[in-house]
C-alpha cells in the first residue's frame, strides 16, 4: 500500500545522476532470472491469492444463506487466510496492477469507517472509482472492519447481518469480495497473457523487466513493509508518538505481526529465488550478484539483515496495538533493523546491478 498523503516527496539525493539510465554491458542472461521470478514466484503467488479469495467468496455464500456463528467464524478465517496470501502479491505493481492501482484498492489502511457506513446505509457507492476515498473503503482492511470493527462482541457484530438492516451489510460485504475477485482476475489475466514478453525484456533500461521488478521490490520493502507496517504505527515521523489506527488489520487485533512476518518472508523468497509453492530454489539475485562481483558478500549481508529484521519482528506482541500501548521501543528497533535492509537494497544492490532507482521519497532517513 502506498500512502501519498503521508509522504511529501522530494528528490532523493542518491539518484541525482540525472534521468539517463545506467547502461550495463555485462553478459548475464537476465531472462533466466526473470523466468524463475515470473513463473515460479509471481504467477503462483497471484494464483494462491485467487484461490483464497474464492474460498472467501464461498464462505460468504454460506453466510448469506445462514447467518450463524459457525458460518461467521468460517468467513472470518477465510478473510484471514486471504490477507496472509496477499502479502506475497502486493509488491508486484507492474502492468495491469500498476494501471488499476491494485495494491491501493486491496490494502489501503487505515480504512475509512465513515465512508463504509455511509456506503452501507445509502447503498450508493462505486467501488471502481480510482480515488483515495473509494480505496479507503474497500479491500481487505474494509473487510477487517466489517468482520471485527462493528462491535467488540462477535454476537453483536453478527446481529448487524441478521437484523432488520442485515441485507445492507450483506450487500456491501459481497460487493467488497466481488470487487477483490474481479481486480485479482484482471491482474492474473495480465500475467497469463504477458509473462513471455515480460521474460524476454532482459535489457537495462528504465522500462525493462528486471529494472521494474527491482524497483518495485525495493519500494515495497521500504514503504509497504518498513514504513506502513512498522514506521507509521510506531510514530517514526511523528516524534515517536504511536499511531494505533495505522496498524494493519487494526480491528482483528492479533494478526498484525503475522502479516508483517509474512511480508518479510515474501521479500526473502523473492530475493533468494525461492519458489512460492514448493520452496525450491531457482535463479535469483544472489546468482546475479555472484556473477557481477565474484562473491556472495552482499547477498549474505542482505539475507543476514533480513534475518535480523525477522528476529526483531518476532520479538513483538502478536497484536501491534498492545505493543504500541505497552512499550513502543521494540517497534522502533524493528523499524531500525528493516531500515538497514533498505540501505543495502537502495545503495549496494542497485549500484552492483547498475540499476537506477525510479522513485523518490522524503522519509528523512
Amino acid at each position: 500500500m502506498k500512502i501519498p498523503y503521508l509522504f511529501v516527496f522530494t528528490i532523493l539525493l542518491f539518484s541525482c545522476n540525472g534521468p539517463n539510465p545506467i547502461v550495463d554491458q555485462d553478459n548475464y542472461d537476465r531472462t533466466v532470472l526473470l523466468e524463475n521470478i515470473t513463473k515460479n514466484i509471481i504467477t503462483p503467488s497471484i494464483e494462491s491469492f485467487q484461490i483464497a479469495l474464492l474460498d472467501l467468496n464461498n464462505a460468504a455464500d454460506s453466510f448469506n444463506s445462514i447467518q450463524n456463528q459457525i458460518n461467521f467464524s468460517k468467513l472470518k478465517k477465510s478473510w484471514e487466510q486471504a490477507y496472509i496470501k496477499w502479502q506475497h502479491v502486493e509488491m508486484y505493481e507492474i502492468g495491469k496492477a500498476e494501471e488499476m492501482d491494485f495494491a491501493k484498492s486491496m490494502n489501503t489502511y487505515p480504512t475509512n469507517t465513515t465512508i463504509i457506513n455511509n456506503n452501507i446505509n445509502s447503498a450508493q457507492y462505486n467501488l471502481s472509482d480510482a480515488t483515495w476515498p473509494s480505496w479507503s473503503a474497500q479491500g481487505l482492511p474494509a473487510l477487517d472492519y466489517m468482520l471485527y470493527g462493528l462491535d467488540n462482541d462477535s454476537n453483536i457484530v453478527l446481529g448487524y447481518y441478521s437484523g432488520n438492516e442485515g441485507s445492507k451489510y450483506l450487500s456491501y460485504l459481497n460487493a467488497l469480495i466481488a470487487k477483490m475477485i474481479l481486480n485479482t482476475n484482471e491482474v492474473q489475466n495480465y500475467w497469463a497473457s504477458n509473462s513471455d514478453a515480460f521474460i524476454n525484456s532482459p535489457g537495462n533500461t528504465a522500462n525493462s523487466s528486471l529494472n521494474l521488478l527491482t524497483n518495485d521490490f525495493i519500494y515495497y520493502f521500504e514503504k509497504g513493509l518498513r514504513a506502513n507496517k512498522i514506521g507509521i504505527p510506531c510514530g517514526r515521523w511523528d516524534n515517536y508518538q504511536p499511531y494505533e489506527k495505522g496498524v494493519e488489520a487494526y480491528y482483528r487485533k492479533n494478526l498484525s505481526k503475522r502479516l508483517s512476518l509474512e511480508s518479510l518472508n515474501a521479500c526473502k523468497k523473492f530475493f533468494s529465488g525461492v519458489h512460492h509453492v514448493n520452496n525450491q530454489s531457482g535463479e535469483s539475485y544472489i546468482d546475479y550478484l555472484l556473477y557481477k562481483s565474484g562473491n556472495n558478500n552482499l547477498s549474505e549481508n542482505i539475507i543476514n539483515q533480513m534475518n535480523e529484521s525477522e528476529l526483531a519482528l518476532e520479538n513483538l506482541n502478536d497484536d501491534f496495538i498492545q505493543q504500541l500501548s505497552s512499550d513502543n521501543l521494540p517497534m522502533m528497533e524493528a523499524y531500525d533493523e528493516l531500515q538497514r535492509v533498505v540501505v543495502l537494497l537502495k545503495t549496494d544492490l542497485l549500484i552492483n546491478l547498475s540499476i537506477t532507482v525510479d522513485y523518490v521519497d522524503a522519509d528523512g532517513d
